[in-house]
């Protein structure tokens, strides 16, 4: 391939399908017929009469706070990134993100290269493939070397049509587009996260059923407040130990049930009356964490069918029923065997099935359907491609670094000097509830601690306050605790049409359908020249609530090596960076990336002190805050001849314009947010190079 930079892909990259139908991977007799009577028609059908018809009205009876949320239900399932599975949906920030990070050849980050120097983009590709597992730093998160260290197919994405069921789901209700794994590595570590809020230094696989983790869990803290929860796994299998414990891909828990990692859940020694194996109650029953054991005699098949999937989540489906023995509790955990995890080989289908029935489970109970949320996320990205970068801890931040002598995957990689733990790629995250139900798009940044401190936010409002002792500071800052996502005040109720997930129908979605959730921060980022000394200072601060924090990562556009510099910023503090363009001809050229959308680029030649008769652009931005956001751009000269500045939009709303500005003068142009969401390129005719662009959310909620 010549070493000339193609367009993006979403403009140029072929559409080559590849692989099998995922109905050829069907074992089970006439599960696909079961399966289109129960969803209820086409995907393309249940979409467009979602889409279509009168949204459903706010149900009464409901409080319009926190107090109408009676069940949360949580599935973590394995290994895909957000790309491959939405990256080619609208309204989501995709493949075709025009806000993604750029290298210094002018290539996207869409465009990876391999050894060679030729550049790949992502593909369609609907096989049932694997990537390379290892978990490197990513060339110290410079994210230009997927190609050469996941290998190509790496970069590849699910069709539409594949992806038809969770791609009705999203589209209906509520999708995450800045939700990160935890950590930089594999599952168990992320799965500790998920269940702890830590994985205490951990940063790769190892042995399952050994409960020698002796730090607390989410789980127990529930206990320990009176908020009653259950784990629901099969807990088929060969006994005590090891990943080879579980019975076989369709039986089993594929050892992600993690629970039995902690010391609070040893049921070795245990008599059988002992309070923690009381049915009902005890910590251990509810966490389905005792030893692996002979499968009791069920006639379910050890296959991919509908007799199979009713059996390994049959105490769910009966929790589900009106009058059951053991009810839905509040809080819920799910683990799918091998085959219904959606880790590859094991394929995406047998994991919308698996979700599908769940879902069906829930709406068959109109008392569950109106007071539950779901929330569906994925371990980790096993080394699949995701474009956005996700945000990472300034070096020596507590809890957030190796030491630099941890594995940190299974092939026994070693990191030297010690590197970010987290976050690591994008992954999904989708709810459904009636407070999240239209479309909607939730991009505050998430990662696997956001549901525990969804859990501690509810368990506050319910009068019975825990908070996780695991979580480091960082963290609790960088990220959100979920309730940005939900709509208390306006829950929609009634039953949901799903398409089918065994028919391969692509789901239309409107380029405008999804709409994106409000929020009560932004961050910026502005630009000041000292002639005298010959520097240029971006400084970052954020606009929100006490206690967030955005993280902010700065990039090299040229001049100096690639490199990528973390800095965290808390709200109503500041935070800087410095080129010193003494050292490179005075001349400047940086990139400022932040999450949802946030670019921020200066260029530009400084001029001296002495130097008078030339037009100098001085430009200083204001965000304006409110249902008509906007961006205030006071475009300045400090040099004795006039400047031309050309703004232009690079997306969203604005157009272009010329603004001629004469010395010691400034003009001041409103700029206009379109849903809070801007994009603008500023340059001027001073022969320097000089350009700025300023990208982003204004807040719209909060005020």
């Amino acid at each position: 391939m010549a070493d000339v930079a193609p367009d993006d892909p979403n403009t140029s990259a072929p559409a080559v399908a590849t692989g099998v139908s995922r109905r050829r991977v069907l074992q089970g007799a006439g599960v696909a017929a079961a399966l289109a009577a129960t969803a209820g028609g086409s995907a393309a059908e249940a979409a467009a009469a979602e889409q279509s018809s009168t949204p459903p009205a706010a149900a009464g009876g409901f409080a319009g706070t926190m107090a109408d949320l009676k069940h949360v239900v949580i599935l973590m399932q394995e290994n895909r990134s957000f790309d491959h599975y939405f990256g080619k949906m609208p309204g989501v920030r995709g493949f075709d993100d025009k806000q993604a990070l750029r290298f210094p050849d002018g290539t996207s980050v869409f465009q990876q290269r391999d050894a060679g120097g030729n550049i790949h983009t992502p593909q369609e590709d609907d096989s049932a493939w694997g990537t390379n597992h290892d978990f490197t730093t990513l060339n110290g998160r410079r994210w230009n070397t997927w190609v050469r260290e996941k290998g190509v197919e790496a970069l590849n994405y699910h069709s539409p049509a594949y992806m038809s069921f969770y791609w009705s789901v999203a589209s209906q209700f509520g999708i995450g587009d800045q939700y990160f794994c935890s950590i930089n590595g594999p599952t168990d570590c992320n799965r500790k996260y998920h269940w702890s809020g830590m994985s205490n230094g951990e940063i790769g696989n190892s042995d399952e059923s050994n409960y020698d983790r002796d730090w607390i869990t989410v789980a127990e803290q529930l206990q320990e407040v009176g908020i009653d929860w259950r784990m629901y796994s099969d807990n088929s299998g060969s006994g005590a130990g090891g990943r080879q414990a579980y019975r076989s891909d369709w039986f089993g828990d594929y050892g992600d049930n993690e629970l039995k990692y902690f010391r609070g859940f040893e049921p070795k020694g245990l008599a059988a009356d002992d309070p923690k194996l009381a049915p009902g109650t005890g910590l251990i029953w509810r966490g389905n964490a005792q030893y692996y054991r002979p499968d009791p005699g069920s006639a379910a098949p050890n296959n991919d069918s509908a007799q199979n999937l009713e059996y390994v989540l049959r105490d769910f489906i009966d929790a589900c029923k009106p009058g059951a023995e053991h009810p839905l509790p509040a809080v819920s955990w799910i683990t799918a065997p091998y085959g219904w995890s959606e880790h590859p080989s094991a394929d995406s289908m047998h994991g919308e099935r698996f979700v599908e029935r769940i879902l069906r489970a829930l709406q068959d109970n109109e008392e569950l359907w109106n007071s539950t949320l779901f929330i569906l996320n994925y371990d980790e990205n096993d080394g699949k491609f995701d474009h956005v970068l996700p945000p990472f801890a300034e070096p020596g931040t507590p809890g957030e670094y190796t030491n630099g002598k941890e594995q940190i995957n299974v092939s026994n990689i070693v990191t030297e000097g010690g590197s970010p733990i987290g976050l690591g790629a994008r992954v999904p995250l989708l709810l459904v509830s009636p407070w999240t139900r239209g479309g909607w798009v939730a991009s505050e940044v998430f990662d696997h601690t956001s549901v525990i401190k969804l859990l501690e936010t509810w368990a506050a409002f319910r009068g019975t306050p825990f908070m996780s002792p695991n979580i480091s500071d960082w963290r609790r800052a960088i990220v959100g605790d979920l309730t940005s996502a939900l709509d208390f005040a306006h829950p929609q109720t009634g039953p949901v049409r799903f398409a089918d997930p065994t028919v391969e129908v692509a789901v239309p979605v409107a380029a405008d359908h999804m709409k994106h959730r409000p929020l009560p921060f932004h961050g910026h980022a502005t630009l000041a020249i000292d002639r005298a000394a010959g520097s240029a200072t971006a400084t970052m601060t954020v606009d929100g609530p006490a206690g967030k924090a955005l993280g902010f990562q700065i990039f090299p556009d040229r001049l100096l090596p690639f490199s990528n510099t973390p800095k965290t910023v808390p709200a109503g503090g500041s935070g800087v960076y410095v080129w010193d363009a003494t050292a490179t001809d005075g001349r400047y050229a940086f990139t400022i990336y932040g999450n949802d959308g946030f670019v921020r680029s200066f260029a530009g030649q400084i001029e001296p002190v002495g130097v008078k008769d030339v037009g100098i652009p001085v430009v200083d931005v204001a965000l304006v805050r409110g249902a008509s956001a906007s961006v205030r751009l006071s475009l300045g000269n400090e040099g004795a001849e006039p400047v031309r500045y050309q703004l232009v939009a690079n997306d969203h709303d604005g157009g272009s314009r010329t603004v001629h500005v004469k010395s010691g003068q400034t003009t001041v142009i409103e700029w206009p947010a379109k849903d809070g969401y801007y994009d603008v390129v500023l340059t001027a005719d001073t022969g320097t190079g000089w350009t700025q662009r300023y990208a982003g959310r204004v807040a719209t909620a909060g005020e």
